[in-house]
């Protein structure tokens, strides 16, 4: 039986970003809430179409895929309710975006600078590599407020907080966000969790102590959910790797 490929290397979390940088491990199908762009040699994306081979991609979020490419790999990911990641989101549609080589390499320059310079954003970054154009604010007001509240929590927040933060029933306040999100609410908040916890990890807990800072039930529950949105476990994704928050 082949060893399993790990990962190896170094990542950076920010406010609306991650990025790791190195040699990329196995990953299973998995799905998250984030816009991934990632580049390297013989980078491959794997989704329901089937495969496609190049130097890089970009692919939307809550897109159900498998990605890997050899040493180096260079990921970026970045989260489309920020404004820049709406900006790409808006850019690329639900379409998979194959990037140039020069593109590709570019990505790979950015990924570089975001993990050696604490005041680089990747993610603006990203989106002026893809030519994405400003947009006029269209989301509903109430949306955007619980989604600064929610990044701005020292806590956890569940859905009653939300509805909360919106002045709304957690039906209606369901409804709203699956309308101007484009995802269930317990989705998300999953999502969010689960930055919490790996910004946890960065912060130097344990897995069991990054699980409970992420609003995790159990360390259980952690990697359940690591497996299901990054195709790994959390051992597998920190064992070999070194964190830095920002």
């Amino acid at each position: 039986m082949n060893k399993a490929a790990q990962w190896r290397g170094a990542a950076r979390i920010g406010p609306w970003w991650a990025a790791f940088l190195g040699a990329a491990g196995d990953n299973d199908f998995h799905s998250h809430h984030a816009i991934q762009a990632f580049a390297g040699p013989h980078a491959l994306l794997v989704d329901a179409s089937g495969q496609h081979h190049g130097q890089g991609f970009v692919a939307p979020a809550n897109l159900a895929h498998r990605a890997t490419a050899a040493y180096p790999s260079s990921f970026l990911y970045v989260d489309p309710d920020s404004p820049s990641g709406r900006r790409i989101a808006h850019a690329i549609g639900d379409r998979i975006s194959v990037l140039s080589p020069v593109q590709a390499e570019e990505l790979a320059t950015i990924v570089e600078t975001s993990i050696a310079d604490e005041d680089a954003d990747p993610s603006e970054r990203l989106a002026h590599l893809l030519g994405a154009a400003e947009i006029a604010p269209t989301r509903d007001a109430r949306i955007g407020r619980a989604l600064a509240a929610f990044h701005e929590s020292e806590a956890p927040l569940d859905a009653r907080a939300i509805a909360r933060a919106l002045n709304l029933s957690q039906s209606r306040a369901a409804h709203l966000f699956r309308d101007e999100i484009g995802m269930p609410i317990r989705s998300f908040l999953l999502w969010s969790k689960l930055r919490r916890a790996m910004t946890g990890v960065a912060q130097g807990l344990s897995l069991t102590e990054a699980a409970h800072h992420g609003g995790f039930a159990d360390s259980a529950h952690f990697s359940r959910t690591c497996v299901r949105m990054f195709g790994a476990s959390p051992l597998t994704i920190t064992g070999a790797i070194k964190f830095d928050e920002m």
